[in-house]
């Protein structure tokens, strides 16, 4: 039995709101991808190259990175993961609670999320909590994030998410000539430090009546006569589109999804030429189209280095620029588009370094 001074291992601090100097910011920032590269030749697109697709909107691709055989979502999770924390100076014992998704997890649940607080090491008190919203994974944790630090519900949140959706499409498909794999993360923690980003609003655009038209299922195979009492079978899930999903790629998500960044900017009445834009990026098609209806100041893109890592896509991107093409702007917009279909926007601000 506990003696009474003693305080059991899974007790949380005592979070406080945020105070007017002290704000939910994004104090860490890490992302990982495998070291495997695909190129455009690799013999993976062979039977694509053999049976061109007229009017293909999916372009844009130089390399990908691939999770090798031996690899899986940990692989890239984890060092994501912990580069955040370092990067953000804090302890697993300090994370009250862990957002994010891994997709695709080898269960349909518990979601590879779980895994990661056992690798991280977490503490019991931590709470999992997957957001299998795809592909604004990250908007929505920073959103739910900096609303639970406001709240007092916690003090500091880890949001991770991974991709390994290059073992997820069929390579007979057109969209599997974008996938890679990826993994970022991110931590908000109350600082009083001005230049670091924090979540001022956020804009949602939502099509439903597109929902059926991109899911992620596998391949049904009936058995006739039945096999053991089971009269089909189930290959693993991949990616799909159907027509109607081809049309609303480009009618939503190229014509009316940017609607979601441009209302966002006017109700906080900032300009375009004051953002910089970090967005999904399933599509060279896509970046341009959205770049010309939005024309950002800055607009930082790693399409042709790793592809579409799906939910890892503005994650990765964001951390990557911190050295590799720094933000140039005091306003920050993190574009998502959903394949149920929708399109959110995300606003950032900090004072310049």
């Amino acid at each position: 039995m506990l003696e009474p001074q003693q305080e059991p291992q899974y007790a949380a601090s005592s979070p406080q709101p945020a105070t007017s100097n002290l704000q939910p910011r994004i104090t860490g920032l890490g992302y990982s991808v495998p070291a495997a590269i695909r190129t455009n030749d690799d013999p993976i697109f062979d039977w694509l190259k053999e049976h061109p697709t007229p009017g293909n909107p999916f372009q844009g691709y130089d390399q990908r990175r691939v999770l090798s055989p031996d690899e899986d979502l940990m692989t890239i999770m984890i060092p994501a993961a912990r580069r955040a924390m370092d990067d953000a100076g804090i302890e697993p014992s300090q994370v009250d609670i862990l957002l994010g998704f891994a997709s695709i997890s080898p269960w349909p649940d518990p979601n590879d999320l779980c895994l990661l607080h056992e690798r991280l090491g977490l503490p019991a008190r931590t709470w999992v909590v997957p957001l299998n919203n795809e592909f604004s994974n990250l908007n929505a944790g920073l959103v739910f994030a900096d609303a639970l630090i406001r709240a007092g519900r916690a003090q500091t949140i880890l949001i991770a998410v991974a991709g390994n959706w290059t073992r997820h499409v069929d390579y007979h498909t057109v969209q599997s000539i974008s996938a890679a794999d990826g993994a970022g993360a991110a931590v908000l923690s109350l600082s009083s430090d001005p230049t670091l980003w924090q979540v001022i609003d956020q804009c949602t655009l939502t099509d439903s009546s597109n929902f059926g038209t991109m899911f992620t299922q596998g391949t049904r195979y009936d058995i006739n006569p039945p096999i053991g009492g089971h009269s089909h079978l189930w290959s693993n899930p991949v990616f799909h589109i159907t027509p109607a999903g081809f049309t609303a790629f480009g009618s939503f998500g190229g014509k009316a999804a940017p609607a979601a960044v441009l209302d966002l900017l006017a109700r906080n009445r900032i300009q375009a030429s004051e953002i910089t834009l970090i967005t999904h990026q399933a599509s060279q098609t896509l970046l341009t189209a959205w770049q010309e209806a939005i024309q950002p100041a800055q607009f930082i893109e790693t399409i042709k280095q790793f592809a579409n890592m799906t939910v890892a896509n503005i994650p990765v991107t964001l951390a990557w620029s911190v050295k590799n093409e720094p933000i140039t702007q005091p306003n920050l917009v993190l574009f998502a588009l959903g394949p149920d279909m929708h399109a959110n926007a995300v606003l950032l601000q900090r004072q310049q370094p």
